[in-house]
């Protein structure tokens, strides 16, 4: 027989059975054991969509062990049961619709502020993103307009993620504007530089701070721009109302922390702008902390000062610092008891107070307060406006936002009482009349066309006509109601004024 022949008829030699094969059932259960431990240490926020890297959390504090940093390109959820969900989910089905020949506007915020750490809370920074949705998508706009919502974090932390990100999505997103920036600290400052330095426009919206337009040696960024007021505007603003009105005797209290741009220019602005001099100041500062809230810190530490405020007797306190702080400090005044011959006192601050607007506040305890402040907007403030015959449409250009927000894309026209949703929409209004306007696509391309946004061609916006100053990138003219808040929390106008000190007139503005 030959060997072949035998192979055939023995079949193959006969092996040992492998390891493998004698213990298959030990096998698989070492197998399953590992791919279990594999699955608990893959976290699920290690999905984040594209353009996103996850970052840990405070689960305690916003119910989610990680939020997602960066530019969110696929439109889904940043952190575990995302408040922002239903307005992602918009923003996403639009973006579809957009067609080939689009163009995209940013949304850079601090999409998952934590209550524990910062100062702007969420119902802010949902209505800043309503804003935006009615500016990108009116009723007849124009087509091919993209939204997308960048996050950066608490603080700004997680800047240079989001600057990457960006920049990397550019050209092939086709980004018009990055819009809204957030708050004004050192790190949004760094990122608005960063991104000026790729050729990429931002548009400020809620950032106030002076230094905004200069990066952190103190060059001008040529290409950003504002839609919202100065802290110099705003505390001119203050300086008038505090003049006209009698106060006599002024103290202030001061946020220094050298990231926290807005408290430390505000100060510096209406220490400069006051016409009553300041009898008196006192400083802040917090860090961090891991065993409190900044809240309850600053309650512990304004209640030390309780016998210097008694003692300086001021009919008006400034306040430069964070409407959480101010939060604090209203406690504290109400809280330690009366002061000999200081019973009523009225404090005074910038736009950040609109943070405390809509909680009751213990305004008639041991000290009664009158609290004021310089706003970026609110929605009756109009009708506070004796309309110039020169200006006609400032009225009529709210009613036809107004119509938007609420007609076109459903929004409660309560959420309006802040003015975050008037402000971010007239950041990104300018950014879709830069896109229309614009016959490139090329992210570069853009600054130029925000330029010619001026004196002699205004945007109509729910704020005012927004138009852009050659030299420095903010907004000429802009309008600042001066608002009271109530004990039950309810917001109230007091006044209308300008930074300028009248509307935006082209022949004075335009050197006509």
């Amino acid at each position: 027989m030959s060997e072949a022949r035998e192979r055939a008829a023995t079949g193959p030699p006969v092996r040992p059975r492998g390891w493998a094969h004698r213990h298959r059932v030990l096998l698989i259960a070492i197998v399953v054991v590992l791919l279990g431990a594999a699955l608990v240490s893959i976290s699920p926020w290690e999905s984040c969509g594209r353009g996103l890297r996850a970052v840990d959390a405070d689960e305690e504090s916003i119910g989610s062990s990680y939020v997602c940093v960066g530019l969110n390109l696929d439109s889904g959820p940043m952190r575990a049961d995302d408040p922002l969900d239903p307005l992602e989910k918009l923003i996403k089905s639009r973006n579809e619709k957009a067609g080939e020949n689009f163009k995209t506007i940013v949304v850079l915020e601090n999409l998952a502020p934590d209550p524990k750490v910062d100062s702007q809370p969420f119902p802010f920074v949902r209505r800043e993103v309503q804003g935006a949705i009615t500016a990108a998508w009116p009723k007849n706009g124009p087509p091919g307009i993209k939204l997308l919502l960048a996050n950066y974090g608490s603080n700004a932390e997680h800047w240079q993620v989001v600057a990457e990100e960006i920049v990397a999505a550019a050209a092939a997103q086709r980004i018009v504007a990055v819009t809204d920036i957030g708050i004004s600290t050192e790190s949004s400052r760094a990122l608005v530089a960063e991104l000026s330095r790729h050729g990429i426009a931002t548009i400020g919206a809620t950032v106030t701070a002076d230094n905004m337009n200069t990066d952190p040696k103190g060059v001008r960024i040529d290409n950003f721009f504002r839609v919202g007021p100065t802290n110099t505007d705003e505390a001119r603003a203050a300086a008038g109302y505090i003049a006209a009105h009698g106060f006599k005797r002024v103290m202030m209290i001061q946020g220094v922390s050298k990231e926290d741009t807005y408290a430390t220019t505000l100060a510096e602005a209406f220490q400069s702008s006051s016409k009553v001099p300041v009898i008196f100041t006192k400083t802040y500062d917090v860090k961090p902390l891991t065993d409190t809230s900044r809240e309850a810190y600053l309650r512990g530490l304004f209640s030390r000062w309780h016998n210097d405020i008694c003692g300086a007797r001021p009919d008006l306190i400034y306040f430069a610092g964070r409407g959480l702080d101010l939060g604090a400090l209203v406690a504290a005044l109400a809280g330690d008891g009366a002061c000999e011959g200081l019973d009523t006192v009225t404090v005074m601050t910038g736009d950040d107070a609109s943070t405390l607007a809509g909680k009751p506040l213990p305004l008639n305890k041991d000290i009664s307060v009158r609290l004021r402040y310089t706003a970026l907007a609110y929605p009756d403030q109009w009708d506070m406006f004796t309309a110039d015959p020169a200006h006609p449409t400032y009225k009529k250009n709210y009613d036809n936002f107004v119509a938007e927000f609420t007609g076109t894309h459903g929004f409660p026209k309560a959420e309006l009482w802040d003015g975050a949703a008037m402000i971010e929409h007239d950041a990104v209004a300018a950014a879709v009349e830069a896109a229309v306007q614009n016959v490139s696509s090329d992210p570069v391309s853009v600054p130029d066309v925000l330029r010619s946004i001026d004196c002699n061609s205004p945007v109509p916006g729910a704020t005012g006509f927004i138009a852009f100053d050659q030299a420095t990138g903010n907004q000429l003219d802009k309008a600042l109601p001066i608002l009271s808040i109530d004990p039950d929390g309810s917001v109230h106008p007091v006044d209308l004024v300008w930074s300028r000190g009248r509307p935006l007139n082209t022949k004075a503005d335009c050197g006509r």
